[in-house]
């Protein structure tokens, strides 16, 4: 689905339910197993929305292999040591915030008891070390433009011979209408 109108009235629904706590209360009350499953499709879909982005590199390259499984393997390695700690925290916490919890007490210390909590936080989330990896990885192995996919950003007009580059990212016509001044919305 990928109607903007449904994600809009989505949008508008969850702020005015927001207001009443009634509603709250049900949402709270959606058993953990239920909240998991819709957790992991959700993630599913931005793992395939990610990988998608891919489809304009060259996927056979060696380069991009070797960056996205070392990415992928990385991402789930290195949070999982992070989370294997013991959290030094007497929060009680619901059993799926736990391995979070262990950022309190992570490997990285130094004098700065602020800065461990943060860096054992970020490194004991796959999606941030992910992230980090992928984005030195990317920037730092050299690789032609089509290897790395930006040849389609580096050429104006081959924006406009394919319409479902920039169609997702474009703003309503309603909308757009008020943003004429800016080059970069477009109309």
């Amino acid at each position: 689905m990928a109607s903007r109108k449904a994600l809009q009235l989505g949008a508008a629904l969850l702020i005015i339910f927001s207001f009443f706590g009634k509603i709250g209360a049900l949402l709270a009350s959606i058993p953990v197993a239920l909240a998991a499953s819709v957790l992991c499709f959700t993630w599913a879909l931005i793992v395939a929305l990610g990988l998608s982005t891919l489809r304009y590199t060259e996927a056979a390259s060696s380069r991009n292999m070797i960056i996205v499984g070392f990415t992928l393997f990385i991402s789930l390695s290195v949070p999982a040591y992070f989370q294997q700690y013991e959290p030094s925290s007497n929060l009680i916490l619901p059993g799926y915030l736990l391995p979070y919890a262990a950022a309190s007490s992570g490997p990285v210390r130094t004098a700065s008891d602020g800065l461990n909590y943060a860096v054992n936080a970020l490194l004991s989330i796959n999606v941030v070390v992910a992230l980090v990896v992928a984005l030195i990885l990317d920037n730092t192995v050299p690789g032609s433009k089509q290897e790395r996919g930006v040849y389609i950003w580096s050429d104006p007009t081959s924006l406009e011979t394919d319409p479902t580059c920039l169609d997702p990212y474009r703003l309503p016509k309603k909308i757009s209408c008020w943003f004429r001044w800016a080059k970069c919305v477009g109309i």
